[in-house]
């Protein structure tokens, strides 16, 4: 549903906490991250080896070969790079199970969306597996569906996470058509990179 990505990116803004990531730029060549409440800070985070996703979660994967990419979309958060057939993304939203945003909400949104990238209907996208995953020590469920986006076969491992005020979607995709013993491993990998402090 797209216009449910239109909606909340048209009210994200008044609803996200203060020190939410509103943008990354390049200075003396580091990347920094900007934050809402008018500070920054570099995005490397030399001193964790961490990259500040948004107030209270970060990804420490990068030395574990995982490289940050530009989001493809205003809608991904984070994206990352492990090699030319894997590739991690991150999707947060300041709207949670008070607004509506339960598991089996975003489930199907997940399938919708992954539909309409595919130009197919919902019931056209194989589901793979469906399995319980961790984050920062907090069970999440893993959806792992397969679609064609212009004739490329791809596979998506996403995580979703629901608390009262914040939903992320954490996915890795890999290119090809099955869910390999590669990408289950690096899906692992990138969910165990993720720290959320409560």
């Amino acid at each position: 549903m797209r216009w449910f990505a239109v909606v909340i990116l048209a009210i994200l803004p008044s609803l996200a906490s203060s020190q939410t990531v509103i943008s990354r730029a390049m200075v003396d060549g580091r990347t920094v991250t900007l934050l809402d409440d008018g500070t920054w800070r570099f995005a490397d985070r030399d001193d964790t080896g961490c990259d500040l996703i948004v107030q209270r979660v970060e990804f420490c994967g990068l030395a574990d070969g995982w490289r940050n990419i530009p989001p493809q979309t205003a809608e991904i958060t984070a994206a990352y790079r492990f090699d030319d057939r894997h590739y991690g993304q991150m999707i947060v939203e300041e709207l949670g199970t008070v607004d509506g945003l339960t598991l089996h909400f975003m489930r199907d949104i997940v399938i919708e969306n992954a539909a309409a990238a595919a130009a197919v209907r919902p019931s056209d996208v194989v589901v793979i597996d469906v399995f319980e995953s961790r984050v920062s020590e907090i069970p999440v469920e893993t959806i792992v569906y397969h679609v064609a986006i212009n004739g490329l076969p791809v596979v998506f491992a996403n995580a979703i996470y629901t608390s009262k005020n914040r939903t992320m979607q954490l996915i890795t995709f890999s290119i090809g058509s099955q869910f390999t013993d590669m990408h289950r491993s690096l899906h692992d990998d990138f969910l165990a990179a993720i720290e959320i402090e409560a």
